[in-house]
């Protein structure tokens, strides 16, 4: 039984106190004072357990994952011993964090001869990084033979068949790890990579009936439905992953872009102006400017375009929009009316004596205007 420690009992309310109290045997009754001192007064007499220090082997793994890999490999060497795999293929991690891939080799070996299955996966990955990836799969083959449900085995069979550049292996690797439970929105990215919509949908459909509250499947479904065009169920699909993650800026962003598609511009440039507020990722920035720019608001876009161009100068998009923006407003721009000038007399030609006219005239053109 491990003991609470006095922190525990000095803070503890009276229900968990009771319990404190039952558990080692003490009296529980009486006031919460009383019981909390009989509790303390017991811990008090009781010999202090035994102190727990890392050993080298713990001190080794440890080191192998934060340390300089050089001495986690000697601390490893210390404790290799004749009967037990597990330090050889710390050691090998070692080494192979050392960029000492053959010994690595060696090591991951002699594990395996000691009968450790899981060494061919550490082996496989160490033949990758040394550039021999078809020795890799075949170690993976050999772990798939004896135990053909192995998700991991499977996981690095997707990996190495992704680094040959077969997309083939990679789906039906993936596909593997799916038809296990596990694993099918891996397979929906997939899937979606290899421009197979109507595929990564029902993948994307087996993994939200059973995790209805992610996010991240419901935002690759709407994305799948983009592609698709298919716009009423991206903008549902999308709706509810922002209100799974309202301040995610990559689902308000391909929200805004399904309302764009689906016609609704206003909306669209409201959500795509939120997701502008959370992040400034240029390509978020470059949709809201083409959004603003489709809205009409040319003066925002070409400020918005402007801000592209302080975070990613000289990007092509952001340089091509600035232009596109400019011309639609020097033709949307209405003419000034040309300024009549007086006419000047031409050179040599006699100045046009100017005539006074006579009183008569005058006060005919007066009774007139009356």
């Amino acid at each position: 039984m491990t003991l609470p420690s006095a922190a525990e009992v000095e803070h503890a309310e009276w229900p968990a106190l009771k319990a404190f109290a039952t558990e080692l045997g003490l009296n529980p009754k009486g006031r919460s004072g009383l019981v909390r001192q009989r509790v303390l007064d017991h811990l008090r007499i009781q010999p202090a357990g035994p102190e727990w220090r890392a050993g080298k082997a713990e001190q080794a793994a440890l080191l192998t994952r934060i340390g300089p890999a050089d001495l986690a490999a000697s601390l490893w060497e210390s404790t290799i011993s004749l009967d037990a795999p597990a330090p050889w293929v710390g050691l090998g991690t070692a080494y192979l964090k050392a960029n000492r891939t053959e010994e690595a080799i060696k090591c991951y070996d002699r594990a395996i001869g000691m009968g450790d299955s899981g060494a061919r996966l550490h082996k496989a990955h160490a033949l990758l990084r040394a550039g021999r990836s078809d020795a890799a799969l075949m170690e993976v083959d050999r772990v798939l033979e004896r135990n053909p449900g192995n998700v991991r085995a499977w996981a690095m069979r997707a990996v190495i068949s992704e680094a040959s550049g077969d997309s083939d292996e990679v789906l039906a690797a993936h596909g593997k790890i799916a038809e296990s439970g596990r694993g099918s929105l891996g397979l929906a990215k997939m899937l979606m990579r290899a421009g197979r919509w109507e595929d990564a949908l029902k993948a994307l459909d087996t993994h939200l009936s059973a995790h209805p509250e992610d996010a991240l499947g419901w935002n690759q479904r709407g994305v799948a439905l983009v592609k698709r065009g298919e716009w009423r169920g991206a903008v549902e699909a999308l709706r509810k992953a922002a209100a799974l993650k309202p301040r995610d800026p990559g689902i308000l962003n391909n929200l805004a872009i399904a309302l764009a598609g689906a016609g609704r511009i206003g909306e669209a440039v409201k959500r795509i102006a939120s997701a502008h507020r959370i992040s400034e990722d240029p390509r978020i920035l470059l949709n809201d400017a083409a959004l603003r720019e489709r809205h009409g608001s040319s003066a925002t876009a070409r400020d918005v375009y402007d801000r592209v161009l302080e975070v990613a100068p000289e990007h092509p998009e952001a340089v091509a929009g600035k232009r596109r923006v400019a011309r639609k407003t020097k033709s949307t721009r209405k003419p000034r009316p040309a300024l009549s000038k007086a006419a000047k007399p031409r050179r040599g030609a006699k100045p046009r004596p100017r005539t006074r006219k006579s009183p008569a005239e005058t006060k005919t053109s007066k009774s007139r205007a009356r």
